[in-house]
């Protein structure tokens, strides 16, 4: 299902009569919403037992209300719990990895300062035989020794950093950290803006078996009236919606209890003026995988290297889009509308489908914790997910055949295969290889280059290589 959303602006100095009852509205809900998230979490946590429908009727007791804001109020409540629990699990399991990590980076430092005190105590032998030489001793007082002080430093903060990931596990496991309302930064800081930020937004949620699609938020498509009832009082709001107004419409035009029929409204407070957003959705339509061919697409850092092919995944064309890697947030994100854009045009006037890779960046941040500072400061600024999310979107949205693949050796077959044979470099060669293995085409590294890979290993465990031993693995000239 995709989800789409209208909003409308209302200014307080056109609607005067309107601003107390807004705000009255958004204090009450707010306040629901903290007492429904903190029982939730009492229960969750804290040992307290009692059902939902005790839940409901304490917030309905408590605040004189109808069911409508405490219902939503508490499926807001649980939402927001559910996504504090799964942020908790995943910190969890980012820590286990830390400290794995950690553990075996402490190994390695401890095997080479066992390396360098037994170099030392050899030393130290030969000194008490009167064996040492004037080379001996230079050795030992400018290499050894501050190897060793060096060493036992490195061992010490990485225990001490050890020591850290265990604490913060052992809080991560004892609970979930409770949300503050918000915000942490502004209670300690800013109390004016904490008190305006905990009441300052409402989520109404849709209800399928209602006429309108919701019970407080009535849209009159004919008249062009949007029905607010509040709390005390009733509201009528003229309402022009533009983008996916047919959308909304069609839902509320829906027979009753249809699946889609449901309209989400928010109400956000900004101080000058509040904005009503309608959230709703509706069923993806079909897309049939066109038999024309695909285009590959193969995501860096600084460019988009496409490639497209036929039906028989001969190569038709290959070009990039330059994507800009610094500068303003604006720039970079308009860069990448551009780019998405350009490329699911080029889809939807060749009638291709477009392949990508299935990359997960969390896990390459992961992995290269103690790796190369200046790669990891580009992985931190590389937004590959908001690429991907604008893709997958547009695609949607036009049409478009949207195929991921396995990313696993693209590049390093596309310079073997295709790079020198088609004339290509070696990300067009790799986009290449993503089009093909879209189209159904198994892509594999040459069994010559296995050879050189497995030789690669036994030159690193001997240190050198014989030109007959050389020759015998006719790949090696493409490596040296």
């Amino acid at each position: 299902m995709k989800v789409f959303s209208l909003s409308n602006r209302f200014y307080y100095r056109e609607f005067p009569d309107l601003k107390n009852i807004i705000l009255h509205d958004l204090r009450v809900y707010n306040r629901v919403l903290h007492k429904a998230y903190k029982c939730l979490y009492d229960r969750a946590y804290k040992g307290a037992s009692f059902k939902d429908c005790e839940l409901h009727q304490l917030l309905k007791k408590q605040f004189h209300l109808s069911d409508y804001i405490p219902l939503s109020a508490t499926h807001e409540a649980k939402a927001l719990l559910k996504a504090n629990a799964s942020l908790n699990n995943n910190l969890i399991r980012k820590t286990d990895k830390r400290m794995k990590r950690i553990k075996m980076k402490i190994k390695e430092k401890e095997a080479k300062l066992e390396k360098f005190i037994c170099e030392k105590e050899q030393l130290i032998h030969k000194t008490k035989q009167h064996e040492t030489t004037e080379k001996d001793y230079l050795y030992e007082v400018t290499v050894i020794d501050p190897e060793i002080k060096k060493l036992k430093n490195q061992i010490k903060l990485l225990k001490y950093r050890l020591t850290r990931e265990k604490k913060k596990k052992e809080r991560y496991m004892e609970r979930p950290k409770s949300v503050c309302f918000g915000g942490k930064k502004n209670l300690k800081h800013d109390i004016e803006a904490y008190r305006y930020k905990r009441r300052r937004r409402m989520l109404i949620c849709g209800r399928r078996q209602g006429k309108y699609g919701n019970n407080l938020f009535k849209y009159h498509i004919d008249e062009g009236v949007l029905v607010y009832r509040g709390i005390e009082q009733e509201v009528k709001l003229p309402v022009v919606f533009h983008k996916h107004r047919e959308h909304i419409e069609r839902a509320v035009r829906m027979k009753h209890n249809t699946p889609g029929k449901a309209i989400a409204y928010e109400l956000y407070d900004h101080g000058e003026y509040f904005i009503i957003r309608a959230i709703a959705e509706y069923p993806d339509e079909p897309v049939t995988p066109s038999d024309r061919g695909s285009i590959g697409m193969d995501i860096n850092r600084d460019h988009i290297a496409l490639a497209e092919i036929d039906r028989k995944g001969n190569l038709v064309k290959a070009w990039r889009i330059p994507v800009k890697e610094r500068g303003a947030r604006n720039q970079r994100e308009y860069e990448r509308y551009v780019a998405v854009k350009r490329i699911v045009e080029e889809c939807v006037g060749r009638k291709k489908n477009l392949v990508m890779e299935s990359l997960d960046f969390e896990r390459k941040k992961e992995e290269s914790l103690y790796g190369n500072r200046k790669y990891n400061r580009m992985l931190g600024a590389f937004a590959y997910k908001e690429l991907e999310e604008k893709i997958e979107r547009k695609c949607r949205k036009k049409g478009v055949y949207l195929r991921k693949v396995d990313p696993r050796d693209t590049s390093q077959i596309g310079k073997l295969k295709y790079a020198k044979r088609l004339g290509l470099s070696i990300h067009h060669s790799a986009a290449y290889v993503i089009a093909r293995r879209g189209e159904g085409y198994r892509e594999r590294i040459p069994k010559e280059y296995h050879e050189y890979r497995e030789w690669r290993e036994v030159i690193r465990d001997l240190g050198k290589a014989t030109l007959e031993e050389c020759q015998r693995t006719p790949y090696l000239s493409l490596f040296r």
